[in-house]
């Protein structure tokens, strides 16, 4: 049975740390294959490597995924679940060796776990127009979440394939050509469900990103401050980790955003109010950030709008007494 890639992401490394790295993952791969281990910046991904030798690197340690393999390098031991402390400088075979004993372990519990995701679809067939998707960006959120196989394509333009069961995007040229479907209109592309047998046949030898990373840029460059269908800006939500501003479209006032929403609960119009940044420019952010995982809704909070209707409702009672009272009603 074919499992998908593992996929890693690094975190305030120093470019030394970050070299080798990426020659500790060439390494592996060109030994057991280039879809055994994928490099993106997801903050999902099943291991995360980062230097938490300064301030940013243990506040991004301390958002970590508690479920997520963490590989620490640092010149003081670290303790945590699923941590694995390196001793700065860390060399390229020995960080080869660790990376490769995590892979084999997630690799087992994985297939262990996995079920027959193949349908039953033997010929692709012209792939119909798109009828209710808004934008792309939806478009693949709703695959991501759906965990489906899908081919997106248009005339002139490379074709993509999306694995949602693995959070793959593949694509015929470099990730960057991603752009271009952002700047076309939406009617003019074509999507088809495909089987999980048909992806890997089809995208064999194509270029492979964490489809965090694509969805990340995707709501940056679509959502044009409206909100995704069925979320409220009046409802409670938390970052539940930091996020990868490394990544294309960042602004400064996304930081701001991060250091308040990770700390507390508090509604998208609570965020406006407080912080006098653009409402359009705070749902951006919010769409971004639930497309990649790392937002938490606390559902025991009451709804901020209804809040304040209640209050209203409560005072135009009182008032209603007092008036009754003094007979003025």
């Amino acid at each position: 049975m074919h499992v998908g890639a593992l996929q890693i992401s690094a975190a305030n490394l120093q470019e030394t740390e970050q070299k080798v790295l990426d020659v500790a993952v060439n390494i592996i791969c060109d030994e057991k294959g280039k879809d055994y281990l994928v490099v993106g910046d997801s903050p999902t991904s099943e291991i995360l490597v980062l230097n938490a030798d300064t301030a940013d690197g243990s506040k991004i340690l301390n958002a970590a995924n508690e479920n997520q393999v963490k590989i620490v390098f640092s010149s003081s031991t670290k303790s945590g679940k699923n941590l694995i402390t390196m001793p700065t400088p860390v060399r390229v075979i020995a960080l080869k060796n660790v990376l490769i004993k995590i892979c084999e372990q997630l690799y087992a519990y994985i297939t262990s776990r996995e079920t027959s995701h193949l349908h039953t679809i033997k010929k692709i067939s012209p792939p119909p127009k798109n009828q209710n998707s808004v934008n792309i960006f939806q478009k693949f959120l709703q695959i991501k979440l759906e965990k489906k196989c899908y081919m997106i394509r248009s005339a002139g333009l490379p074709d993509i394939y999306l694995d949602g069961i693995n959070s793959r995007f593949i694509i015929e040229t470099n990730t960057d050509d991603v752009e271009k479907y952002l700047n076309i209109d939406f009617n003019t592309i074509e999507s088809e469900e495909i089987s999980y047998e048909q992806l890997n046949e089809n995208s064999n030898h194509m270029p492979v990103a964490a489809l965090n990373g694509i969805l990340w840029r995707c709501a940056l460059a679509c959502s044009n401050g409206k909100l995704l269908p069925g979320h409220s800006e009046n409802i409670p939500v938390k970052l539940t980790s930091w996020p990868n501003f490394s990544r294309q479209g960042f602004k400064p006032n996304y930081f701001k955003l991060a250091a308040i929403m990770a700390k507390q609960y508090i509604s998208l119009a609570e965020l406006n109010t407080q912080t006098q940044i653009p409402l359009e420019e705070i749902i951006d952010f919010y769409n971004a950030s639930f497309a990649v995982d790392i937002i938490a809704t606390n559902s025991n909070k009451p709804d901020s709008a209804k809040l304040v209707e209640t209050k209203d409702s409560k005072q135009k009672s009182i008032l209603k007494k007092l008036a009754q009272r003094l007979g003025i009603s």
